[in-house]
């Protein structure tokens, strides 16, 4: 009894078919009847731009209602820049309390200056995976099948090579499942503190907003102001020794010119 020892994983994953060649053992693969999902699988992330009255504060309460709600940190950055104090919070909560943590956060802040929510349906993906493994687990138990019906050591090594390549393919796809319903049961939230409002990533709502390139343009003038008023300190502090240099090196130019004057003689 000889085996066909093609056994190279197809497009979908799966081992091609093997056919004994005596005929009596022929497997195809069957359509896997696609899961009836009723949920749909969304992927949901959430922006926030929050303008408070205390980075720090407002930090610490935003960690303790994430704790309450079966949420976990997954980053906190907080730093000090020319706008004042401003922090970066990456936080994930379960999807069914999302509504419930924006809420919170609406409340907490002095002023919402953007909010973001982006969906992301990724059901056809999952369910088009879950068929993939389907038929890999199906064509694993034929293989299983006919492993037993090997009966030379050649035979034998055939059909594990295949059998490893389709378990690599199930360990995989199992692995992207598992990684789908990990993100469409939990929703990342990504919000943004901060006591300026110019210290905040958002997109205006308006194209042009006057009030916002007037304060623009003022912090502009007060740094550059602030830069010239440094330069004449340093300019103040070194100019006096700057002076005396010049004037050390006038008098040593003067002198060795006076020396190298050649002497006239009557």
């Amino acid at each position: 009894m000889g085996v066909n020892e093609s056994y190279a994983v197809d497009s979908y994953g799966a081992a091609p078919l093997m056919e004994l060649s005596d005929g009596n053992y022929k497997y195809t693969r069957e359509a896997t009847p696609q899961p009836d999902i009723t949920n749909r699988k969304v992927v949901v992330n959430s922006n926030f731009s929050l303008l408070v009255k205390d980075v720090t504060g407002t930090v610490e309460m935003i960690k303790e209602k994430t704790l309450q709600m079966a949420g976990y940190m997954v980053n906190t950055n907080i730093n000090r820049t020319e706008y004042g104090e401003t922090a970066i919070l990456q936080l994930r909560v379960p999807s069914e309390k999302v509504e419930e943590m924006s809420k919170y956060l609406r409340g907490i802040a002095v002023k919402v200056v953007s909010e973001n929510v982006d969906g992301h349906d990724v059901t056809d993906q999952y369910v088009d995976i879950e068929r993939r493994l389907g038929d890999l687990e199906a064509q694993r138990s034929r293989m299983l099948a006919i492993l037993e019906k090997a009966t030379t050591v050649n035979e034998m090594l055939t059909v594990q090579q295949a059998l490893n390549q389709i378990q690599d393919q199930i360990d995989s796809y199992k692995g992207q499942l598992q990684y789908m319903d990990g993100t469409t049961k939990t929703s990342k939230l990504t919000i943004y503190v901060s006591t300026d409002e110019l210290g905040l990533p958002y997109t205006p709502a308006q194209s042009w907003r006057p009030q916002v390139i007037f304060k623009q343009a003022v912090r502009s003038m007060l740094g550059t102001l602030q830069d010239i008023g440094s330069f004449a300190i340093w300019l103040a502090v070194y100019l006096p020794i700057i002076l005396g240099a010049v004037a050390v090196f006038v008098i040593i130019k003067k002198i060795i010119r006076k020396r190298s004057k050649p002497v006239q003689t009557l």
